[in-house]
């Protein structure tokens, strides 16, 4: 965790929070795929990068991000990290 903390500080992500008009957009992609049971974080990471132009993103859960088609009918690019990042 200190190492990610550190890599924000340094401005290697962006980093957003959600204001009004993505919780609306995150609440309408979890109904969209309610069978995933997206819930309100990975709704919320989906309309922040829909809103920022963000296709590309880090994460574990291919599951939930592979599936996802944004407004445009595109996919995001996943950037898979080890299941055990503390151990590379």
């Amino acid at each position: 965790m200190q190492v990610f903390m550190q890599d924000l500080a340094r401005g290697a992500f962006t980093y957003a929070p959600p204001m009004l008009d993505d919780l609306s957009r995150a609440m309408e992609i979890d109904r969209r795929y309610s069978d995933l049971g997206l819930g309100l974080v990975d709704g919320s990471v989906i309309a922040l990068a829909e809103g920022l132009g963000i296709r590309r993103i880090a994460t574990r859960d291919v599951r939930h991000f592979a599936a996802v088609r944004l407004r445009d009918g595109s996919s995001f690019e996943l950037v898979i990290h080890p299941s055990d990042p503390d151990r590379s």
